[in-house]
């Protein structure tokens, strides 16, 4: 038994990937275009009709909240894009729809089930809410299309133990939260200083020290 499996670490390597599965299944996501070669930027915004600022991230290989800038003009995002790509060609671009928010949600789903959950402010002068880098975190509790979101995402990625991030709606109860993207490989670092009443580490151990939860 491996955690991630291969068919998961393979799904969740890949945002643009994720971006389009979850969005053929029904689930909201930010407006998100690849950008294809380094002259490509100008056509992506226009295709996805998106507005400045946008944000800008790496399809696969960012972690801990690098690889994503904001870019607030397109005279920016040009000159950013074409460096990167200089210094390596091929890079798997994305531009995305920039949501404004106080703060987003990582959902830690064990097994088929939300095992714990937390509110990670953004940081200030920032755009960034990973609790590796800094930001201040809080238990919260979701809500019922939270939770059944956060399970649907574990499960079109065949995830065993996946971190979902989530982006608030602006109506939790009613409205289904955008899908910031999901880790196949989630720090649990900041989950436990949230979660008192129980270890996170210590409860997945016990799931998986069940061989019944292998298959």
């Amino acid at each position: 038994k491996t955690i991630p499996t291969i068919k998961t670490w393979d799904i969740c390597s890949s945002k643009y990937y994720c971006d389009q599965l979850f969005k053929s299944n029904g689930l909201r996501t930010p407006k998100t275009i690849p950008i294809t070669y380094s002259d490509d930027a100008e056509r992506a915004v226009k295709d996805g009709g998106l507005k400045f600022p946008l944000i800008l991230k790496s399809s696969s290989g960012s972690q801990t909240g690098v690889g994503v800038i904001i870019a607030e003009s397109m005279r920016s995002l040009h000159a950013t894009v074409q460096m990167l790509s200089f210094l390596k060609p091929y890079v798997d671009l994305l531009v995305q729809e920039y949501i404004e928010i106080d703060y987003d949600i990582r959902v830690l789903v064990v097994n088929g089930e939300v095992l714990a959950s937390m509110k990670r402010n953004v940081m200030d002068d920032d755009i960034r809410s990973n609790a590796s880098l800094g930001a201040k975190t809080e238990s919260i509790e979701l809500t019922d299309i939270e939770k059944e979101t956060a399970i649907k995402v574990s499960e079109l990625v065949d995830g065993d133990l996946v971190g979902v991030d989530l982006l608030p709606a602006k109506d939790r109860e009613k409205e289904q939260p955008y899908i910031l993207e999901v880790n196949g490989t989630p720090g649990l670092g900041g989950i436990e200083e949230v979660t008192k009443d129980k270890s996170v580490t210590q409860e997945i151990l016990k799931i998986y020290m069940n061989r019944e939860n292998w298959s």
